[in-house]
């Protein structure tokens, strides 16, 4: 099941969307290129991106968000 809301981007403060995917939560702002994919249940940062940081962890610059794949490193 898929929960979609609308919040204020923790980096630029404007509307962001967040999605839910079980206990892997993605929030994107399309206004600052924020995204950020972690594990709710974990707090694991699976894929985190600003214009001035990035993070991309042990899984590589090539991460694919799937549903599959992020439940699979959670």
């Amino acid at each position: 099941m898929v929960t979609m809301q609308t919040i204020h981007c923790p980096h630029c403060g404007k509307l962001a969307l967040r999605q839910r995917y079980g206990s892997v939560s993605h929030t994107q702002c399309p206004h600052c290129d924020y995204v950020l994919t972690m594990c709710d249940r974990t707090g694991r940062v699976l894929e985190a991106y600003t214009p001035e940081i990035t993070h991309v962890g042990q899984y590589g610059p090539n991460l694919t968000c799937t549903i599959e794949r992020t439940r699979a490193l959670c």
